[in-house]
Formats: structure tokens, sequence, C-alpha cells
């Protein structure tokens, strides 16, 4: 007890030396010249809020104190500091921070921290410091803080004798703290997304999703159930949960339903119900990256077609990353909302355009960073937008909720800035194989009139922003990819070759279905010779499944010849199926034509002859006078 007494009062006897030599110290370096002796580094502050009607609020600084100069700091003191000018911005509070003024130190011992005696603090080494000061004491100095709902800088600064030179300022470090009682506000959007590892069929190709429902996912649900907070839900991940909550198949094997995805399910329905859920494209795509793809239109069709009814009526946002810009939000004017990670300001119209961003971490303390955080808050003419994507954003932002209360996202004042990056590479791959999914569902869709189910859903999620990268897309593109029909199972059985005996002729041909659907089926015939020999199209008939079907080609020719007319099978959509076949059609036209010929070429003979023997007995009578 007695040697505290002793400590204590040297401490106080240290800090009236230092009051009187606070005095004549010299004067504050430039900011070019703060960190030369001591680096100093404040790491935890006792509240992240000073309420100036509160005299006897407790302000702690702690932090550490580290000397890199070459030279040994005698009689090295950590003083509470503080900065009187009131700071009205974020703006002025960085600018602040960065450089501060000279403030005022106290003096009193709570105040003071010694750090080093005669022996001083030697290169390299490091020490901790704690200094103390409250309320009563920012009212009570020559420049007391009166100002309410404003940010001021509170922090440290250390003097000290740093090698042959007399006391002087040796180190600072300052952090922005809130003056005020009153909550700030922010907005938060909850995005509810995960990496595809389901397939449009249902199956699953892993156990992924339910291992994410019992972690991520549910820390998320559960940051966007706090009051105020909006979440935005990825319609495929909405109906994957739905599947894994019945019985389905995983790998392959069929397992019993997942009572969490219901659970998940309903909490996710109840943020619907209160009006704060939004829903994402389907798939949760990069439409960046879709853009740049040259597929954007198709991924935006896919994504809204493919949308559980029981979304179909929600708010619809979407988020744009890296190497989004205005071009692309314009085409995006069928959503309500984007928001562009980055950016600043914000725009309304359709679509209205937000400014979004990460809780900042900054790489700060937690306690500095706190208060950081929510001098920010306070200052900020428009409540920021944070996104929260993964529990550590979650747990970020809820650190705050004590202090602020969330409000509904709105776009910020100010003209709308797109942050500068570059555009994301194409995914050739990924459009390629979109694009023999498409045709070879169009085909289908012609043949049996029925769509492709899940290709609105493969075609949005092929670019899911959850991929890292290409390979993992086109990976998910051929494990979801159906098995080709083998259309060359829908064959035409005609004669090689046909010859016809008059101007139109009927030959018999077959047409067969060895698919299991029933098909819908027309043929187009394309002659080489046309003035000679033409083949009139089939019209669309229906093939039932294994069962040849017989039709009737008619030719029609305008000239004796050999043509050769090409048969293709067609869908209704004039979309050729299989090989063509080729036939062989000679026209004798050996009818009406024919008999004209001989007629004439009798009448000729007929004429001649009679005219012939008119001349000879012509002659005779002329010989015989």
């Amino acid at each position: 007890m007695c040697a505290v007494r002793v400590r204590r009062l040297l401490r106080v006897m240290f800090a009236a030396l230092l009051l009187v030599a606070g005095v004549v110290v010299a004067p504050l370096p430039a900011a070019a010249d703060r960190g030369d002796v001591l680096d100093v580094d404040i790491t935890g502050i006792s509240t992240p809020t000073i309420d100036l009607g509160d005299p006897d609020q407790v302000i702690d600084i702690s932090g550490t104190v580290t000397n890199v100069s070459t030279v040994s700091v005698r009689y090295a003191a950590a003083h509470f500091w503080r900065s009187p000018r009131p700071l009205r911005s974020p703006e002025a509070l960085a600018e602040h921070l960065a450089n501060p003024p000279a403030g005022e130190r106290l003096f009193q011992e709570p105040n003071v921290d010694i750090l080093s005696q005669e022996e001083g603090l030697a290169p390299g080494q490091r020490v901790t410091f704690t200094v103390r000061g409250t309320v009563q004491e920012l009212l009570t100095e020559d420049t007391p803080l009166t100002t309410t709902d404003v940010a001021y800088a509170l922090g440290v600064q250390v003097t000290g004798f740093a090698g042959e030179g007399g006391r002087r300022v040796v180190g600072r470090d300052a952090i922005g703290v809130a003056a005020t009682t009153t909550p700030s506000e922010s907005s938060a959007l909850v995005l509810l997304t995960a990496t595809p590892s389901w397939l449009p069929s249902g199956e699953f190709l892993s156990d992924d999703l339910a291992e994410d429902l019992d972690d991520r996912l549910d820390a998320l649900l559960t940051s966007a159930e706090r009051p105020g907070v909006v979440a935005a839900v990825d319609p495929a991940l909405y109906a994957a949960v739905g599947r894994l909550a019945e019985e389905h198949v995983i790998d392959g094997e069929t397992t019993a339903g997942n009572g969490q995805a219901l659970a998940w399910l309903g909490r996710v329905d109840q943020l619907a119900a209160q009006g704060r859920l939004w829903r994402l494209p389907t798939g949760n795509p990069d439409l960046a990256r879709a853009d740049a793809s040259g597929a954007l239109t198709d991924v935006l069709a896919w994504a809204e077609e493919s949308v559980p009814e029981a979304l179909v009526k929600l708010p619809t946002v979407a988020v744009l990353g890296d190497g989004a810009g205005s071009g692309l939000a314009s085409a995006l004017s069928s959503l309500g909302t984007v928001v562009v990670r980055g950016a600043t300001g914000g725009r309304d119209g359709s679509p209205r355009v937000l400014a979004g961003d990460q809780p900042a971490e900054g790489g700060l303390p937690d306690g500095v960073r706190l208060a950081r955080r929510i001098a920010d808050e306070l200052l900020s003419p428009d409540p920021p937008l944070y996104l929260i994507e993964n529990p550590q954003d979650a747990r970020a932002d809820q650190h705050l909720d004590p202090w602020r209360r969330h409000v509904a996202p709105a776009p910020a004042a100010g003209e709308l800035r797109w942050p500068a990056t570059r555009p994301p590479a194409a995914w050739p791959k990924v459009a390629a194989a979109l694009e023999r999914e498409a045709g070879q569902a169009g085909v289908l869709h012609d043949l049996t009139g029925e769509d492709s189910p899940g290709l609105a859903e493969l075609g949005a999620t092929a670019f899911s922003a959850g991929f890292p990268n290409e390979k993992a897309a086109v990976s998910y593109l051929s494990a979801a990819a159906k098995p080709s029909a083998d259309l060359a199972k829908i064959e035409l059985l005609a004669a090689a070759s046909f010859v016809m005996g008059s101007s139109t002729n009927t030959f018999p041909a077959t047409l067969t279905n060895g698919l299991d659907v029933p098909v819908t089926v027309g043929v187009r015939f394309t002659s080489d010779a046309p003035q000679r020999v033409r083949v009139p199209d089939l019209e669309p008939v229906v093939l039932p499944p294994g069962e040849p079907f017989t039709v009737n080609i008619t030719p029609e020719a305008d000239a004796n010849g050999v043509a050769l007319v090409e048969a293709q099978i067609v869908t209704r959509g004039g979309i050729p199926v299989g090989k063509p076949t080729t036939i062989e059609i000679t026209a004798t036209n050996f009818g009406s034509i024919g008999w004209l010929i001989i007629v004439a070429s009798g009448a000729v003979v007929l004429g001649g002859t009679a005219w012939r023997i008119r001349a000879v007995r012509r002659e005779q009578a002329r010989m015989g006078e």
C-alpha cells in the first residue's frame, strides 16, 4: 500500500514537472515530421461516443509506443490530447486525423502515463500506455467542447527528450469520436446467396448447401432479421432449399428431407411478409461478366423466367461488382434497384441506383474502428448502405447496433459516380455451352411442343457470382447438361430414285420416330433443277414414338430430264433434324405432251405423203401428154 502511494506521489510530481515544461516545449512539428522518433498506435478507447451532457463520463485511451529512432528518449510521457474543433463531415474528420493540429494536452495525473525515466526508452523498445480524461475536463478547459452531434479528435501526444535535444512532442496519434446521444443511421442489405451445388433437375451435387444452412446462411438470415434490415435472396437458392426440405437426391443417393431447410424457408417467408425481402436475379449472375460475354439479354430473360411463384411479386435488385458502368445499369431498366459496389452518390429512375459496400474494417483495432464508424455514420449526409455477404460482415455491422438504427435503402444525394474498375473478362466457354444448350432446347421444343425443363435456371446460374472462375462454371454446366436427343432416330425412308411418267406422280415414303416421345415434323424438299422438277414440302405431322408413318411425295415436272432432290426433315419451326436424304427423280413426261408429239409427227408424215402423191400424179399426167 505504501509503495502504491509513493508511486502515485512520484507520478504527481512528474506530472507537475511536465506542466511547467509544457509551457516551454518546442512547437509541434509539421505533419511530415510526425513519427520520426516514436510510433504511437492507439489500440483501444473505453467508449465509442462521448456524452457532453454527462460530466462524469470517463474516457480511457490505450495503446502502444515504439521507439523507431536511433536515439534513446528520456522522460517520455503520454498525454491525453484533444482538439476543440467540431468536425461535421467524414471528409473533415479524415483530414483532421491525418494532420492533427496542436490541440490541447491534459496534464493531471490520470491524463498522463509516464513511459520512461532517465534511462530512457531505447531504440526498438515498445511499451504500452493508458491515459484517462473525463467529459468534465473536456468542458472546463480553455477551449471547451460544447457542440453536440459532431465528431471531435481525441488522442495521445507523447513528449520527451530525444537524444541531446530539449523536451518536445516526439509522437502522436488521434482517433475520431462522435459527441452525441443521437443514434446514427445506416442501411443494410443482407445477400442470401450461395455457390450453386444444386442442379435444375432437383439433384444435388454435394451436401454443401446443408452445411451452409447450418453455418453461414443461418448467420446471414439472423443478421437480416434485425429491425430495419432488408434481405435479398437468390430465387435459385430459395428453390434449392425448398427441394432440400423434402426427400432429395445427393450425388445419386436418396436423402430424407432437411428440417433446418424447412425452418430457414419459413424465416425467409416471414421477411417477405414483413416487406423486408427483395429478390436477386435467379442464379445471382455476375451481370457485368454476362454483359462482357455477350449473354446479358439471355441471362436476364432466363433469370426472370425461372423465378419461383412465391417470389414473383417481390421487389427486384441486382448487385453490380467490378467492371460495372452506367451503360450496364441502363440495360437493367426492368429491375427496381441496382446497387453498385464502391460507387458514390445515387440516382432515382428505372432502375434507381444505390451506392453500397461492405462494412469498413480498415485494419483499425476493434474499439478504434467502432468509434470511427459511428462518427462516420453520424457525419454522413446520407445513411450509408452496407452489403452483408458473410458472417464477418454481419458481425461488423452488428457491433454498431447499440448506437444506430437501420433505415430503408435509398439513393444518396449528389451525383452518381461509378468506381474506376476494369470490365471483367468474358467467359466464352460458358457462353458457347449455353448457346448449344439453348439450341438443343429450341429443337426439342419445336419437335415436342414442350419446354426444356430447367433451361432458364441453368442459363441464369451459369454466370453465378458464386463461381470463382470460368472453369468452375463450365464444370457445373457439364454436370447439369442433359444428354442430347439422338435426332438421327427420326428418319425419312424413301426409294433412292423415282421415274415420272406424267407431269405429276405420287410416291410413298415412310417417316419413323425412334424417340420415346411424340414429335411433330415436316419435310422440306430442295431441287437442283427446279425449272425441271420440283417437290412441294410436306406439312408437319405428328409421329407417335416407335411407329412408322406413311406419307406421299408428289413431285411436279415441267420438262423431261433428271433432278436431284434433297429431302430434309424439319421441325414445325423449320429447324433441320438429322441429315438430308437425296432422291433422284427422272421426268419422262410420257403423258399428254408425248401424245401431242406423236400426233404432230403423224400429221407431218401424212401431209408429206399426200403432197408426194399429188406431185407424182402431176408428173405422170405431164409425161402422158
